[in-house]
């Protein structure tokens, strides 16, 4: 009888760690990665351990990278672990730069990190003449105007699709 119970015990602790190294789905919600990344990190994971994980799961990018960011993980280690990871490094700088990080410091992790610098264009490559851009991000002028709307800092501009 305690055979079989300390094989049940075992059993059972194997299944936990089983399902505890697979509990990332491509079908979770953002909530869902938010909870598994908290609970991973609590277990003292890695980033690099959980980004690994996350994208051989079907995780996206975008949701991975807020979910670490909403945890408070520095951003810079964030972006260098999923581009490690294999994650498409564009989409993680652009993610946390979305979420209110410097794009240069979001630039510089991800090519520390093995990233190709060309595959990243600066967010202000795409503007106009002028301080102020073209299309949804500002309309024409020069630096000290006002431009007709503003998204964000630093010039740019975004283009509506169709434009």
């Amino acid at each position: 009888m305690k055979k079989i119970a300390k094989f049940a015990i075992a059993a059972s602790a194997l299944v936990v760690s089983f399902s505890a190294a697979a509990a990332f789905s491509s079908t979770m919600s953002m909530g869902q990665v938010g909870t598994e990344t908290q609970t991973r990190l609590s277990q003292g994971a890695s980033l690099s351990t959980i980004a690994v994980d996350a994208r051989a799961s079907g995780i996206p990018a975008g949701v991975l990278a807020l979910s670490m960011l909403s945890q408070g993980q520095d951003a810079a280690g964030v972006v260098a672990a999923l581009v490690r990871a294999g994650y498409d490094a564009k989409t993680v700088v652009n993610t946390a730069v979305a979420a209110g990080f410097s794009y240069n410091a979001m630039f510089a992790a991800a090519v520390g990190a093995g990233a190709d610098p060309t595959s990243m264009a600066a967010p202000t490559a795409a503007g106009g003449e002028g301080g102020g851009g073209t299309g949804a991000g500002g309309g024409f002028g020069a630096f000290g105007s006002t431009p007709t709307a503003t998204f964000g800092g630093g010039g740019g501009g975004v283009r509506a699709s169709g434009s």
